[in-house]
C-alpha cells in the first residue's frame, strides 16, 4: 500500500451511515466519484452523489446541501477556500482527496503532492489505489482508466494501464500507453469522449445522469450501449468538426502563444484545447470562453514540442492582470475577467516562456 492512501482507509474503516460524495464536472471527476460510490457501497455505506455547481470549487448552494451529512468525500475538488472545508469539518467527518496544489485543509486531506509536488496522480488513479486496497478491481479498473486518460495521465501511470490491457485488452488495443494515441485510437479514449460530451451537451444535468450511470454499472458495455449517451457523443463530433473550421478563421497568434475564442454555447473549451497540441506542436494554447456570470474561463495547454510548465505560467499571468488560475505542468486553467487583458499581457510579454517542468 502506499503510504500516503493509509489516511483514506482508516477513515472508511471508522465511518458508517450516509455519505455525500461531492464532484466536479470532467473525466477524472465523474469517474473518481463513481469509484468512490461502489466502494461506499459495497462497505455498506449510504452514498450520495452531489454535483458541485462549480467545477473545481465547493460553491454556496452546495456547501448548504452538505449541512445535512455527517460524512463527506470530496474528490478532484482543489480550489475550495481553506475556511469553508475546516469549517465544515470541525462538525463532520470530511475526506477530501485531490491532486492539485495542496492546501491546509484540516480535515483528512488525501493529495500525493504533499509529499512529492511533481508527482501526476489523477483523483481517479488515487481512488483506484484506495478501492483495492477492499475490494477486487475488476469491475472498476475502466472506470479508473477513462478518468485518468481524461487527465491525461496514462502516461504517468502505466501500472494502471497495462493491468487494463491484461483484464480488457479490447479497451486498449494495439496502442501505446501514450494519452493522446489512447484518446485518438482506443476504445477506452472513446468512453472518454463519450462521458465528457454529457458534460458538454447537458452541463451539470448530464454529469449526473452519466454518473449515476457509471456508479450503478456492471461494466463499461452499459455505458457504450446507452442510447442517451450516443446521440449526445454524436452530436458532439460534429460540433466538434465545426469549432475546428472557425478556429481557422478567428485563432489569434501572439507569436508562441496561440489564443482562440469559443462563441458558442456548449462548453468544447476542455476538449478543443486539449486537443490542439498536435495540431500546434509550437504553440502554448489558450482556449476561452464566456461563463454566464461573464468572466472567461480559460483551458490552458501546451504543444507536443514545448516542456514549459503550465501552472507556473499561469500563476505568473495571474499576478500580472485581474485572474485567477492553477493546474499541473501539463494542463493548467484561468478565470480572467477581460480576455483583452490576457490578449495584451502575452503581447507585451517579452521573454519566451522557458519554465521547464
Amino acid at each position: 500500500m502506499k503510504e500516503f492512501i493509509k489516511p483514506a482507509i482508516d477513515f472508511f474503516k471508522k465511518v458508517n451511515g450516509e455519505t455525500a460524495i461531492v464532484f466536479g464536472h470532467d473525466c477524472d471527476s465523474i469517474a473518481s466519484a463513481s469509484i468512490i460510490y461502489k466502494l461506499s457501497e459495497n462497505l455498506g455505506l449510504k452514498p450520495r452523489l452531489v454535483v458541485s455547481l462549480h467545477n473545481f470549487e465547493i460553491d454556496e448552494k452546495t456547501e448548504k446541501k452538505l449541512q445535512k451529512f455527517k460524512n463527506i468525500v470530496i474528490v478532484d475538488i482543489g480550489d475550495t477556500p481553506e475556511e469553508i472545508i475546516n469549517k465544515l469539518s470541525e462538525s463532520r467527518n470530511i475526506l477530501l482527496i485531490d491532486h492539485h496544489l495542496p492546501k491546509n485543509y484540516i480535515c483528512t486531506y488525501v493529495n500525493p503532492r504533499i509529499y512529492n509536488k511533481n508527482v501526476y496522480m489523477p483523483a481517479s488513479y488515487i481512488t483506484w489505489l484506495i478501492y483495492r486496497e477492499f475490494l477486487k478491481d475488476d469491475d472498476i479498473l475502466w472506470i479508473a482508466a477513462f478518468g485518468t486518460l481524461g487527465d491525461f495521465g496514462a502516461k504517468n501511470n502505466k501500472d494502471l494501464f497495462k493491468l487494463l490491457k491484461k483484464k480488457h485488452p479490447e479497451l486498449i488495443g494495439d496502442c501505446k500507453i501514450e494519452d493522446r494515441e489512447l484518446f485518438e485510437k482506443s476504445l477506452i479514449g472513446k468512453i472518454a469522449k463519450m462521458v465528457d460530451s454529457c458534460r458538454i451537451f447537458e452541463g451539470i444535468e448530464g454529469v449526473k445522469y452519466v454518473t449515476n450511470l457509471i456508479a450503478r454499472s456492471k461494466s463499461y458495455e452499459e455505458l457504450l450501449k446507452d442510447k442517451k449517451i450516443n446521440q449526445i457523443y454524436q452530436k458532439l463530433e460534429r460540433a466538434f468538426k465545426n469549432e475546428l473550421k472557425r478556429l481557422e478563421k478567428r485563432k489569434i497568434e501572439i507569436g508562441e502563444y496561440l489564443v482562440y475564442e469559443i462563441k458558442s454555447k456548449l462548453n468544447l473549451k476542455s476538449s478543443l484545447a486539449s486537443y490542439l497540441p498536435k495540431i500546434f506542436p509550437n504553440k502554448i494554447i489558450f482556449v476561452a470562453q464566456k461563463s454566464e456570470e461573464g468572466y472567461y474561463e480559460v483551458s490552458v495547454r501546451r504543444g507536443i514540442n514545448r516542456k514549459v510548465n503550465l501552472a507556473k505560467l499561469v500563476e505568473e499571468i495571474s499576478t500580472n492582470i485581474k485572474a485567477k488560475g492553477g493546474g499541473h505542468p501539463t494542463a493548467a486553467g484561468m478565470r480572467v475577467d477581460d480576455l483583452k487583458e490576457l490578449i495584451e499581457f502575452l503581447k507585451n510579454k517579452k521573454r519566451k516562456s522557458r519554465l521547464l517542468c
